[in-house]
């Protein structure tokens, strides 16, 4: 899947691909049931790097669940993943820290809303990583939809000097957006 989508694309559970950028436009959703994997194309080999960018009036559903969540990852097997960098969470093991994984093997997931930012109002707001697709607006309660149990794995990707795409970027995203778990 790339390229920009011209009506729904509705996934259930299963693998998908991620070839290169996929663009949900303005009118347009993306519903995602509970239980999908996308794999992106790893980013060294892809350029620009693959991401899922919702534009300013698209939007994302998806309803992933505890039992079954949404993955976003690569398509580069964990076991090429390990990492020495480890965190701190509340929920770790009796030692305090996890071990992360690698980072930056597919660019993410970009959510660009119509909410004010903290930009004069005159600017058109650009992310990195992606060519003109604005982001911010006027509408406090703007919705680019529902990120429920939505798992964003090994993301972010340079795509040159000061410029990269993030694990997840919101971009003007308003509060009629649902964000949980």
């Amino acid at each position: 899947t790339t390229g920009t989508a011209s009506s729904d694309i509705t996934l259930s559970a299963g693998a998908y691909s991620l070839a290169g950028q996929l663009f949900i436009p303005s009118g347009v959703p993306l519903p995602l049931a509970p239980g999908p994997t996308i794999q992106a194309a790893d980013a060294s080999n892809v350029s620009p790097a693959p991401a899922i960018i919702i534009e300013k009036g698209g939007t994302i559903n998806a309803a992933g669940t505890a039992l079954l969540p949404i993955t976003m990852t690569t398509v580069l097997p964990e076991s090429s993943m390990s990492s020495t960098a480890t965190a701190t969470t509340d929920t770790s093991s009796s030692s305090g820290t996890i071990t992360l994984g690698r980072r930056g093997h597919w660019g993410g997931l970009i959510l660009l809303g119509s909410a004010p930012t903290s930009a004069a109002s005159f600017v058109t707001n650009y992310v990195e990583g992606v060519s003109n697709k604005p982001y911010g607006g006027t509408d406090p309660t703007d919705s680019s939809g529902t990120l429920q149990y939505v798992r964003v794995w090994h993301g972010g990707a340079v795509i040159g000097a000061d410029n990269e795409i993030n694990g997840i970027t919101f971009g003007g995203v308003g509060s009629g957006t649902t964000v949980d778990h």
